[in-house]
């Protein structure tokens, strides 16, 4: 099925803090009615998309700020959400349709209000749900044009940008230097540009003709991701998942290998990406029951040497474990040398945009690289990476793994330079992390070294391995711990057999797929 979520306000970013939002407004739709005078803005539309789960957003306000001109101004409507249960437990996934009816229509249209389908659809102008806090200005969107969602929740009329909490400008020519676009001190999404006939600011055209049926692009049930048909969603394992996050499973041999293999699929704008850390050994589903929220899924991280971490782990800017940042090798000239690997990890931006490097920790700060330092244990350690042609990696969150599989869409295995020559090419149990051109993020377990039960299912080489997560549509992946260490748990049920005699293995760190709290 066609993937369907289309997120206009991540399109081209430019976000005033790091802080992660709630609610998005995710795009708008101009109408053009525009005669007679009292019809503008008849059928102009705003979508939101939420976030975080169980979000309450009563009282919330969203604000149409440029009300027509070149200029950004302060002349347009705001709305009011009503104190009703409709908005006081909202899923993360669920999108909010707002249009502005005239008032026949009002009295003959049937709004949704039914979220259990992650889908709301109302007119602004019904007073059962909104309260027009501004009832002399105008909900009319137009070629230059800024709306805010605001969390506003005081009981008099509310301005500005108070307690904003996500815009999104669209026009010609951009915003910069504008007072009152500069004013917005929420994280705040700039599009810019504009075609003329495409009436939707996004990345989707909808005309006039077929916006009257319009409800809402996203669909609960849609695909995130078009995957290979042996992939086969396993719809058992979501029940109670909130849209933005899918299980596939294929037992079809691939490569001429048994397969077994589980893949979650995730938007990281709706769930949490949750790298953590125990100070102890702990196995999957003791890391699940430790944890306060709703675990969609449970994965092992990257590399450990007993309880220390030996691969990058990073939670919402906070680090509790790096990369290693040396080893030792005796291979060349037959003595002990010191090698300093740049590895490959994992992270997302703070507007939820993947990205796998290669990484390496100089004085405080982490640095990436476009390329991984070229070491062979052939030959003289490289020198230690500086600062010197890396850039300081952006990320609040991230995990740690080696080698590289895939990169830039191409197969780049990459195990030489990162000093990780260790069974890549046995076959045995694998864990990987990738994403695709859209930002998906994909996690993939492969089960493997189980001669003794049945099916018995021996796994993949680490080369097998890149060519899965490249079929499956990742323009990047990363290898994680394999062998005793792979294992993937799904609302807490454990999916491929571990080889450690089907015993879960312990470990001090995992990736959690959570609600977003």
């Amino acid at each position: 099925m066609k993937k369907i979520l289309l997120i206009a306000c991540l399109a081209i970013c430019c976000y005033g803090t790091s802080k992660a939002q709630d609610i998005l407004v995710n795009r708008y739709f101009n109408s053009a009615t525009s005669t007679p005078a009292t019809s503008a803005g008849e059928d102009d539309m705003v979508e939101l998309l939420v976030v975080k789960d169980h979000l309450d957003i009563r009282k919330y306000i969203v604000k149409d700020y440029a009300n027509g001109g070149s200029n950004l101004d302060d002349g347009g409507s705001k709305f009011r959400f009503n104190n009703i249960s409709l908005w006081s437990n909202l899923r993360s996934g669920t999108t909010i349709v707002l249009r502005r009816l005239s008032t026949d229509e009002l009295t003959s249209y049937t709004p949704d209000v039914d979220a259990s389908d992650f889908k709301i659809s109302i007119a602004v102008n019904d007073t059962r749900y909104m309260t027009d806090l501004a009832p002399t200005k105008s909900w009319n969107f137009t070629v230059n044009e800024v709306v805010l969602i605001s969390a506003d929740t005081e009981s008099t009329t509310g301005d500005g940008a108070n307690k904003a909490v996500h815009a999104l400008g669209v026009g010609i020519g951009n915003y910069y230097g504008r007072a009152v676009w500069n004013a917005i001190t929420a994280p705040k999404t700039l599009l810019d540009g504009y075609t003329a006939g495409n009436n939707l600011k996004g990345v989707v055209a909808l005309t006039t003709p077929n916006q009257a049926s319009y409800t809402t692009p996203f669909d609960v049930n849609a695909d995130l991701i078009s995957l290979p048909s042996y992939w086969v969603k396993e719809t058992s394992l979501m029940a109670n998942f909130p849209g933005g996050i899918q299980v596939y499973r294929t037992t079809t041999p691939y490569m001429t290998r048994e397969m077994n293999a589980y893949a979650v699929v995730f938007d990281p704008r709706i769930v949490e990406f949750k790298p953590v850390k125990s100070a102890t050994l702990k196995t999957p589903e003791a890391f699940v029951n430790d944890e306060s929220g709703t675990v969609y899924a449970c994965i092992n991280a990257g590399f450990f040497s007993g309880t220390t971490m030996l691969s990058h782990l990073q939670y919402n800017g906070t680090t509790s474990a790096n990369n290693v940042a040396n080893l030792s090798r005796n291979i060349y000239n037959g003595t002990a040398n010191t090698y300093y690997p740049t590895r490959g990890t994992f992270g997302l931006s703070p507007t939820w945009s993947p990205d796998i490097t290669w990484t390496y920790k100089v004085g405080n700060d982490v640095y990436s690289y476009t390329t991984p330092s070229d070491n062979n244990v052939n030959l003289a350690p490289q020198p230690q990476p500086t600062a010197n042609g890396g850039v300081k990696w952006n990320v609040v969150s991230a995990v740690g793994g080696s080698p590289v599989l895939v990169k830039a869409g191409q197969i780049n295995l990459t195990a030489d330079q990162e000093l990780v020559n260790v069974d890549n090419t046995i076959q045995r149990g694998r864990s990987a992390i990738g994403y695709t051109a859209d930002g998906k993020v994909v996690l993939v377990a492969v089960e493997g070294g189980n001669s003794t039960v049945s099916p018995s299912v021996m796994g993949l080489s680490l080369n097998e391995l890149a060519n899965l997560m490249k079929d499956m549509g990742c323009v990047a992946a990363l290898n994680l711990d394999g062998g005793g260490s792979t294992s993937l748990r799904i609302s807490n049920q454990l999916t491929v057999r571990p080889s450690d005699s089907g015993n879960e293995r312990t470990i001090p760190g995992a990736i959690l797929i959570k609600s977003k709290n």
